[in-house]
Parts: C-alpha cells; sequence; structure tokens
C-alpha cells in the first residue's frame, strides 16, 4: 500500500491511554513477564495498528484492529493459529496471545514474539542475498500444509472472495452522499474483467501462499526471510504472491532483474497471468479502506485527510495500470 502521513506518535489507541491498554492487556494476556511498558510510537502498517512492547528481557508487539467497528467474531483467531504453523516451522515470529480487551467494544487483540531483523519498506532496496532468502521460505511455506486456512479452486474463486466482501460492505454504502462513486464503478468496470480474463484459466496448484506479500511484510535475518500478518495465508498460487509483489507498491521496479530471484524461469508466464488479480486485490483492500474511511470506522491513528488523498491516488494509479492489462493481455 502506498505510503501516507499517519500518526506516529500514540497518545491514544483504540480510545485507551497507553497506561489504561496496558493494564487492559495485562489482564487478558495472564502474563507475569517483568518491567512491561508500551512503546509510543507505532510501528508500520496500514491494516492494523501494531504497537512494540517492552520488557526487562524481551520486546512484543501487539496487533489491534484498524478498524473501529464492533467485530462479532475475533479477526486475528485465524491469524494466531497460522502464525503458530509457521513459527514452528521458522517461518515466522511465535505467536503468543489471541484475546479480547474488556472494554466497551472488546476490541480483539494478539500479542507476538518481536523478530529482529531489517525490514525494507521498498522492494527496491532488498537485496540479492535477501531475494534468496525470501525464495527459500517462500518455497517452504508453499510446501506446508496449514490446517483451516481458506481453499480457493482457481484464480476466478480467489477473486471473487474480494468481490463478495466488497459487497457486504457496500450493502450499506450510501451511495447518494457518498464521494466514491467513481471508483467503485471503476472497481466494478475492472472486477467484470477480470471475471472474463480468468474464466477459464488453469494458473493454480493449490499450495500455500503468504497472500499479503509486501516488502513491509518481510523480516530479513542474516540467515532467514520471516513473513508477518500472515491472515490472509490460504491454499492458492504461490506464484500469485510473487506477482503480489511485483505490483502492489507504487514505487517502479525493474521486476525483470528480480523475478529470477524469486522464481523458477519456466514460471514467469504464470506470474505474468497472475499479475491483474494481484492488482485486483489491492484495489478491492484500497476502496474497502476508502469506504470505512468515508464512514469514520478507522481506528485514529490510521485515518487522515493525507491517508484519504493518499490511498485515492493509489487506487486510480493501479487501477489504470490493471485497465492497460485487460486491453492488452489474455490467458492461454
Amino acid at each position: 500500500m502506498p505510503s501516507a502521513k499517519m500518526k506516529d506518535r500514540l497518545d491514544l489507541a483504540h480510545g485507551h491511554t497507553m497506561d489504561d491498554l496496558l493494564s487492559l492487556l495485562k489482564s487478558e494476556w495472564g502474563t507475569d513477564i517483568k518491567g512491561l511498558h508500551l512503546d509510543s510510537c507505532r510501528l508500520g502498517g496500514m491494516s492494523n495498528l501494531n504497537i512494540l512492547i517492552h520488557s526487562v528481557a524481551s520486546s512484543y508487539v501487539l496487533k489491534l484492529p484498524g478498524l473501529t467497528t464492533v467485530f462479532e467474531t475475533n479477526p486475528f483467531e485465524r491469524e494466531f493459529h497460522t502464525a503458530l504453523h509457521l513459527a514452528e516451522n521458522g517461518l515466522g515470529p511465535t505467536p503468543l496471545c489471541v484475546s479480547r480487551l474488556q472494554d466497551e467494544r472488546r476490541t480483539p487483540f494478539m500479542i507476538r514474539a518481536y523478530e529482529p531483523g531489517v525490514v525494507h519498506a521498498s522492494l527496491s532496496d532488498i537485496g540479492l542475498h535477501e531475494l534468496n532468502l525470501a525464495k527459500t521460505s517462500l518455497d517452504r511455506l508453499a510446501a506446508l500444509r496449514i490446517p483451516n486456512v481458506p481453499s480457493y479452486l482457481s484464480a476466478r474463486h480467489y477473486a471473487a472472495g474480494f468481490t463478495n466482501k466488497m459487497n457486504v460492505l457496500l450493502d450499506c454504502w450510501n451511495a447518494e452522499a457518498s464521494k466514491l462513486g467513481s471508483l467503485v464503478y471503476s472497481l466494478r468496470e475492472l472486477e467484470q474483467g477480470i471475471v472474463t480474463l480468468f474464466r477459464n484459466a488453469s494458473s493454480w496448484n493449490g499450495k500455500t501462499m503468504h497472500g499479503d506479500l509486501r516488502p513491509d511484510n518481510i523480516v530479513f535475518q542474516s540467515d532467514r526471510a520471516l513473513f508477518l500478518d500472515v491472515g490472509a495465508c490460504c491454499a492458492g498460487s504461490p506464484l500469485y504472491d510473487v506477482a503480489y509483489l511485483s505490483v502492489e507498491p507504487l514505487d517502479t521496479v525493474n521486476f525483470e532483474l528480480i523475478l529470477p530471484l524469486l522464481a523458477e524461469s519456466d514460471d514467469s508466464n504464470t506470474i505474468t497471468e497472475l499479475t491483474p488479480l494481484a492488482l485486483f486485490s489491492a484495489l478491492a483492500w484500497t476502496l474497502e479502506r476508502l469506504v470505512h474511511l468515508e464512514n469514520n470506522t478507522v481506528e485514529e491513528n490510521l485515518s487522515g485527510v493525507d491517508v484519504e488523498t493518499s490511498l485515492q491516488a493509489y487506487f486510480k494509479s493501479k487501477a489504470k495500470q490493471l485497465r492497460m492489462l485487460l486491453d492488452g493481455s489474455s490467458l492461454t
């Protein structure tokens, strides 16, 4: 997602001061770790609110929702179990707790171990050795069979998941009062192109993929690459991850130089075929967040005029890119 000016210093998080938030966390975490305190600066990421927790001996990451809506089910439950499976295989940080705060909204949260390492904001900043580490981890992830993750039969079914989620959100959308009408129309138009493009496509193998592979979701250590934010993990096509990594960021990268380090030579055509799907999923997330911003249901630290402006510019840029691909591409 695009970079946007958000509040880096945390005075409040989900309406709680840092001291009150820590008190609520201790109650649910049930830990006796000494010297716990919350960092007053947020970590990166736009989907959720991430905050460092320090103790005398270790550090942890608190993950809170990016939305202030009331969640009927805990959105981090599945991610917790997926993350546990990855951690057991040396592919991600260890999750430690998933629960809800005892506040008015019963705010969901997840806590994981903090893994030191290098996180890059841009794909162009990732070095050759790091790309090799990423490929090794992606290959190992693809070979895992993670219980209870969603399984999609085809690229078309995967795209339908984004469409169905958007339909539920837009059922409560006030079109007449919204300024997002042109973006909604654009996504609907592109959706039809995606349906047509992937009607008979077979670029799908049922292996495990990350589903949200951006540069800032990879922690590089000296001998391995770890994956963060694994809530979108599913059975689909690992080559989708490579396609998403190539097109999701806003900055321009010569991906032809990077591709041989992330995939086999005979995979390039499949990655090209999956690129429109990767763009469509990025657009669907962006429009979803814009609707929530318009409805004032985004956590204050992740919202603001600058965020909205940045997301709209990102949407228009990626929609143009996808439209060009749909106009000139066909799947074989």
